[in-house]
């Protein structure tokens, strides 16, 4: 300790300083003691010890100014009658100037020493506990017996943004609360402190500048033996921005579900104005915009531009602008000369009125909008106008996913109209057979081409949500904002599910399904097909089974992936409308011939049943059992109808057999052809796609698909580099084409499409690009011959969005299997790797420490403490498996492995995750007896993945 000894002329230094033997201390002797105070303002110090002479006086008034002003602890050697005075001006400690005041000195210190660490402790984790408030946006309270309460900094920081300071009353918060909260928030005290209630739940309050936060409140109360209170203490969080995230995605929700459902009427009914109107209603409501637009070019002989508004739409209270005449024949030139360029280049313009150049805000000003957002809409390739948002209420700066969703429209309108000019065409040429023959082809087209780019354009945004869901989960998260992201998840795979149905009714009607028959091993895919329907029926305490007849062979012609689709449909229900019971699927053979074999399919279920008035129209499209406004279930009524279609073209019917309450059982045939071979294919083994730690070049201009695909591949342990179209991707590979391996393309970008960058690529000379690079397809389109298409230009492979991170690592591998190694550069052979020395006991391994330093981008504190905590969690994760196997509980095991598989993932062991995760399918399928026969290889290498990862991390 650093020590002050402020001591009288009369003492002797002799005397003091053996008391300050191993400690860093100065002595001064002075005419009285508090002359020598203001040497602590340039002497850090940890204690002073005052001497004073006898008759010094100032020895009180040296105390009080030392604790008060500079906050250091003061031990005194003076007569015992003072002690108590002492004590009460804040020193720590006196006793007499005697024979025993080496002793006491000596304790006295090193009670000194251990209350300073204390202290410092103290300091250091009340540091910490207010930098976690504060970052996490959190704050804490505590009332005593008396109702006095003591707010935390974060709490005090939080309500700083409310209207009202705190005091020691909790009713202090109350001026602060939404108005429309009060009576929640009154009850809540009521319930807490009257009757002892501990609550969880929210409320709102309300800024000096109006704005709203919301809270997250958790309360807990401590009783005395009387019942009173003892003790209140509470925790709030502030999750505005929390709630402002849920309201952007249940907007975008809201947007896509109206655009899904102009889409639909569109294709039953090409007279795109009809639906317009509604359109436009829906939208201005959901996007919670004051106005919403559609101007439209005049076709006019002159030479200039002019626009007339079309269509609007305007929120109550909005005087509407729609048949005025300055918003007829508009000109275009020369006011918004510079919004010309962008337009035409599919951009979009917006901004707040006021920063607009003066002749462009006359227009908006002249309607009272205050901000505006404006967006391109082309029919074909010709621009057709433009539709708009616009705010009166106040200044609004538009955010992306309003961007988004507005485009997504103009691109959906644009279709229609497109279509409907097609249709137009497609009347008027009705005068000849021939002219009448070509239009019907173009109308044809356009149909094809509105189809493919509502897939395109509705898939895209879906693709982003179901991506960003996943790599939100894999960051670590609360149980409740897991289920959160599982909402968001469903949510979005339901509308990509809506849509898909729509885009397969419409080509069945149009007659672009075709059945892809090929030799398969049926028992194999009908696996394939259902197994994900196990892990649903446990959840929900369900049996689900299924059973194939022997006698039906072992290898068939045909399209499997239809009849999964069909059985999809089929068991998807069942389990919907199943509360407790029963779900069973079998398959036998009803009739043989010389080479091809009819096949029945049965799926009965034990649920609600289908009433006889229904049973006639089931398989009509658009309907459902239940179709009340109170119906417990969701759809779109198409399942059943696309079902059928597809059972007729594999030369089968389908049938119902249902009573209320006693369960349904659906049934169909079709018919395949008996392979010549009847030896079981073996499965393609290839290796690992993440274990080659490529460098990638994706091209996408989506950011939430660029975003999320940068995640998932950079966990596998590549190394990505992005471009945001086709331009961007060749001017990469001009400069950086040796070091890259492959190419993930999307198709549809803008300045240069991903198939047009194909192509240049494919037939360079091949002294800018590596002619022979692998591409594959990143695509939302979803129509017949778009594959083809795709591949035609150049592309090796092709993945439909969304992405399945599988699909595409399959892709990868088959890519990279087909080029020499001393190709592939950059990627594998710069790696540097550990190999698990496993025996034939244990599964083997491979750490790969340059590819987590890649990873993590140098930062070797994180990886360290990343692969600490791998090492504490492997335990746990072992621990539980074991207890798992002991009781033989398939759901748990699966549980256990899923674990397992997720921290291995994590440092790049992607041979453990692999044999992790086929076991932990196993399991939901009910295999406990192979999983358990092969579960001892894997626990032995995962162990010694342990071991391994624990000597690298000492190594950082």
């Amino acid at each position: 300790m650093k020590l002050l000894v402020l001591a009288g002329k009369n003492v002797e230094s002799a005397s003091i300083i053996p008391m300050l033997q191993g400690h860093d201390h100065s002595l001064v002797h002075l005419a009285s003691v508090s002359r020598g105070i203001r040497r602590l303002e340039k002497q850090e110090t940890d204690c002073v010890i005052l001497v004073p002479d006898e008759g010094d006086t100032t020895w009180a008034r040296a105390i009080r100014r030392i604790r008060k002003e500079y906050g250091v602890h003061v031990i005194i050697l003076i007569d015992g009658e003072h002690q108590e005075k002492v004590l009460s001006l804040g020193g720590f400690d006196s006793f007499p100037y005697d024979h025993r005041m080496l002793g006491n000195m000596s304790r006295s210190l090193r009670h000194l020493e251990s209350q300073l660490a204390l202290e410092r402790q103290l300091d250091q984790e009340r540091a910490l506990h207010e930098w976690m408030e504060e970052t996490d946006r959190l704050g804490s309270w505590e009332m005593d017996s008396q109702g006095r309460v003591r707010w935390s900094k974060g709490f005090r920081r939080i309500m700083e943004r409310g209207c009202h300071s705190l005091d020691e009353s909790f009713d202090s918060i109350r001026p602060c609360v939404h108005p429309e909260d009060v009576e929640v928030f009154d009850r809540a005290n009521e319930a807490t402190f009257e009757q002892g209630w501990p609550l969880d739940f929210e409320y709102r309050v309300v800024g000096k500048d109006n704005k709203i936060n919301y809270l997250h409140v958790n309360r807990e109360i401590e009783l005395d033996d009387a019942g009173k209170i003892r003790r209140a203490h509470g925790m709030a969080r502030d999750v505005s921005l929390q709630k402002e995230l849920e309201e952007l995605l249940f907007r975008r929700d809201a947007i896509l579900q109206v655009l899904t459902s102009f889409a639909g009427r569109f294709l039953r009914k090409a007279d795109w104005e009809e639906g317009i109107s509604n359109a436009l209603n829906e939208l201005g409501k959901v996007a919670d915009v004051t106005r919403v637009f559609l101007f439209s070019k005049n076709n006019n002989e002159s030479s200039a531009e002019t626009l007339t508004l079309s269509h609007e739409w305007v929120a109550e209270g909005i005087p509407s602008i729609s048949g005025k005449p300055e918003f007829i024949n508009q000109s275009f030139s020369p006011q918004y000369d510079a919004w010309r360029i962008p337009l035409l280049r599919r951009k979009i313009i917006c901004g707040h009125v006021k920063d607009f150049r003066k002749g462009e805000r006359a227009f908006f000003e002249a309607t009272g909008a205050k901000s505006v957002m404006v967006v391109p809409v082309f029919a074909g390739d010709s621009w057709w106008g433009f539709l708009g948002f616009s705010e009166h209420r106040e200044e609004r700066d538009w955010l992306p996913v309003e961007i988004e969703s507005l485009t997504l429209a103009a691109n959906l309108f644009g279709s229609a109209i497109f279509y409907g000019r097609m249709g137009e065409k497609l009347v008027s040429a009705n005068r000849s057979a021939e002219e009448a023959s070509a239009i019907a082809l173009e109308a044809s087209l356009s149909k094809s081409m509105f189809l493919a780019n509502m897939s395109h354009e509705i898939r895209t945004p879906i693709s982003g949500i179901l991506g960003m869901a996943e790599m939100v989960v894999t960051t670590g998260l609360t149980d409740e904002q897991r289920e959160h992201m599982d909402m968001i998840r469903d949510a979005a795979r339901s509308l990509l599910n809506i849509v898909n149905d729509i885009l397969d009714i419409s080509k069945i009607e149009a007659g672009k399904m075709e059945l892809k028959p090929v030799d398969f091993e049926f028992r194999s895919a009908l696996e394939t097909s259902v197994r994900s329907f196990g892990p649903q029926a446990d959840i929900n305490n369900i049996v689900f089974r299924y059973s194939v007849s022997e006698d039906v062979p072992i290898m068939l012609n045909g399209d499997s992936d239809r009849v999964g689709q069909v059985l999809w449909n089929l068991l998807g229900n069942a389990l919907k409308f199943t509360e407790r019971g029963l779900v069973e699927l079998t398959v036998d053979v009803t009739l043989r011939e010389a080479d091809r074999v009819c096949l029945l399919f049965k799926v009965r279920d034990t649920g609600m049943g289908i009433s006889q008035d229904k049973l006639d129209s089931i398989f009509d499209s658009f309907t459902q059992a239940d179709s009340s406004l109170r119906k417990k279930h969701q759809g779109t009524g198409l399942g059943l109808t696309i079902s059928r279609q597809l059972v007729n073209m594999m030369g089968g019917e389908i049938g119902v057999e249902s009573a209320v309450g006693f369960g349904s059982t659906f049934h169909f045939t079709a018919w395949f052809g008996v392979a010549k071979e009847q030896k079981a294919i073996e499965p393609l083994r290839t290796s690992t796609p993440m274990a080659l730690h490529l460098n990638i070049l994706l091209a996408e201009d989506n950011p939430l698909n660029r975003k999320y695909l940068t995640h998932f591949l950079s966990m596998f342990g590549h190394t990505i580099t992005t471009a945001e179209n086709g331009i961007e991707a060749l001017n990469i590979l001009e400069t950086k084409g040796k070091k890259i391996d492959i190419v993930l393309m999307d198709v549809q970008m803008p300045e240069m499409s991903g198939i047009e960058a194909t192509q240049a690529i494919r037939e360079s000379d091949g002294k800018l690009y590596d002619r022979s690079i692998p591409i594959i397809a990143l695509t939302a389109y979803a129509m017949k011959g778009d594959k083809e298409r795709m591949l035609a230009s150049g592309m090796n492979d092709y993945v439909s969005k969304p992405v399945d991170m599988h699909a595409l690592s399959d892709a990868i591998v088959r890519c990279m299997g087909s080029r020499p190694p001393r190709e592939r550069g950059g990627g594998a052979a710069a790696v540097q790797t550990l190999e698990g020395r496993t025996g034939k006991d244990a599964i083997p391994f491979t750490l790969d420490m340059q590819a987590l330093i890649n990873r993590f981008e140098g930062n070797m504190t994180l990886l360290k403490d990343i692969l600490d905590l791998f090492v504490v969690e492997a335990e746990e994760k072992l621990t539980n498996l074991d207890k798992a196997t002991g009781i033989r509980d398939a759901k748990m095991m699966g549980a256990s492995l899923h674990s397992i598989t997720n921290i291995a993932s994590h440092v790049l062991a992607m041979e453990l995750v692999k044999k992790s995760r086929e076991l932990e399918k196993r399991c939901y399928l009910g295999q406990v007896d192979s999983v358990i026969r092969e579960l001892e290889p894997l626990k032995n290498g995962f162990k010694k993945l342990v071991k391994a990862v624990s000597a690298e991390a000492v190594k950082l």
